[in-house]
């Protein structure tokens, strides 16, 4: 079993700061996946409430929505923490107080944004953490959802 505690992922995005903020919070049309393992019905509206105490949900075509974080701490556009309310199962977390930590911040970079991805607290999520925590580092875990946030930078939709 590995000591670390958490994963760590840096990127550039080829848009400025705030845009890149923008995108991440407020066009998640642009990049979402649902975390979760039961399928949603139809299309799925993902949204972010931009303040601390916020809802990061999804709603989907029937109109169930389900809760996958709440914001902790925001400061546009220089960061978003949230709680990560979905278990290694691809099940809501009801309690925040219970879920891993996930803080993004965007640096400048010249014309770019440097992204930077921090998941950790996998403690929070039990027995099954340091499991989670691998799955998180799998190319189907967060360096996917990067490579999402890389297209739709490069797409030029979020203009």
């Amino acid at each position: 079993m590995s000591h670390e505690t958490e994963c760590r992922f840096d990127s550039l995005l080829d848009m400025p700061r705030e845009k890149a903020f923008s995108m991440l919070v407020d066009r998640l049309d642009l990049w979402w996946s649902s975390p979760f393992a039961e399928d949603a019905q139809g299309d799925v509206e993902a949204g972010v409430e931009p303040f601390a105490g916020g809802s990061c949900y999804e709603i989907d075509s029937a109109g169930q929505q389900r809760v996958w974080g709440t914001v902790l701490s925001i400061e546009p556009p220089l960061f978003i923490r949230i709680a990560w309310q979905v278990t290694m199962e691809g099940t809501e977390i009801a309690d925040p107080a219970t879920a891993s930590r996930v803080m993004i911040n965007f640096r400048e970079a010249g014309e770019a944004t440097r992204l930077e991805v921090v998941h950790s607290e996998f403690l929070r999520h039990g027995e099954s953490g340091a499991e989670y925590l691998e799955r998180m580092r799998r190319p189907e875990g967060w360096p996917d959802t990067i490579a999402r946030l890389k297209n739709a930078a490069r797409s030029g939709a979020w203009r």
